[in-house]
């Protein structure tokens, strides 16, 4: 009897490599396949009819990267332990620690697992997107990057915020739908009312024919009257709708608008010193 336990082991390992190389290639189409799938959730999205088409480009966009994300966990894990089992390893004690990390997870780590559902449930209600300006937490920002841990916001200095998704109770989004911001011009108190607001009606009019922001206007901009009467000056309200991600710009553009015209006019936007408080 010929027993040849070198080239029994040779023949054992050859197996396991060949056995890993198709687990890799398995696990390689299985990524393609699930990116073909997410691509195909994105188009899905891309081409319904809900809300806005940058609304539907923002969430397509988010959805995709997180699924992707959770979906490259997942094969790499999977793939990991089936190569470890081939190669002789007992993964026994992985599932273990696995179970373990549940079991701590379930009664010592529950922030996490809050952070997590509430990642989980931001995407599934569609309660913002990667580019929406967002309140949340306190803060106030552009959102950069929404992952199932956290969400980062960057504020109009520059700082960028991380906020535990399970600290985000209430959401005010900035960027769905529409957005109907409201501009306050001081004028000062020696000014016609009659005449200024017959200039801002006409200024909004005029603003409303500008090609350069008529695309992103939603109807017409408002002339809401004076709001307040102060010492030494009184304030108008101008509002306009627009489409979601230009709140800021539009509000920019109405301002430039409106004390251009006021300076063409003569009508002085500048309150009285001394001017701190109503009259």
């Amino acid at each position: 009897m010929n027993m040849n336990p070198a080239g029994t082991t040779a023949t054992t390992l050859g197996t396991a490599a060949i056995r890993v190389g198709l687990i890799i290639i398995s696990a390689f189409l299985m990524w393609r396949i699930a990116r073909i799938l997410v691509g195909r959730i994105e188009s899905a999205i891309r081409a319904g009819t809900q809300g806005f088409a940058i609304e539907r480009e923002k969430r397509a966009a988010t959805l995709g990267k997180m699924l992707r994300r959770a979906t490259w966990i997942v094969i790499a894990i999977v793939t990991s332990l089936m190569a470890m089992r081939e190669l002789g390893f007992d993964v026994t004690p992985a599932l273990a620690a696995a179970g373990g990390f549940g079991i701590a997870a379930g009664l010592g780590a529950q922030t996490l697992v809050r952070d997590w559902v509430g990642g989980v449930l931001i995407i599934m209600d569609n309660q913002f997107a990667v580019g929406d300006v967002v309140r949340a937490a306190g803060v106030a920002g552009k959102v950069e990057v929404i992952s199932f841990h956290h969400t980062e916001l960057r504020d109009g200095d520059g700082a960028l915020h991380f906020i535990p998704n399970g600290e985000i109770k209430v959401v005010t989004n900035l960027s769905r739908s529409w957005s109907q911001p409201t501009v306050r011009i001081p004028i000062d108190i020696a000014e016609d009312p009659k005449r200024v607001l017959a200039v801002l009606r006409d200024t909004l009019r005029k603003f409303a024919e500008d090609p350069s922001v008529k695309a992103h206007l939603e109807g017409e901009p408002r002339l809401l009257g004076i709001e307040d009467v102060y010492a030494g000056y009184f304030t108008v309200l101008l509002q306009v709708k627009t489409n979601p991600g230009q709140r800021l710009e539009m509000m920019r553009e109405l301002r430039i608008a409106a004390l251009h015209r006021l300076r063409e006019e003569g009508i002085s936007v500048r309150p009285a010193p001394g001017a701190t408080g109503p009259a």
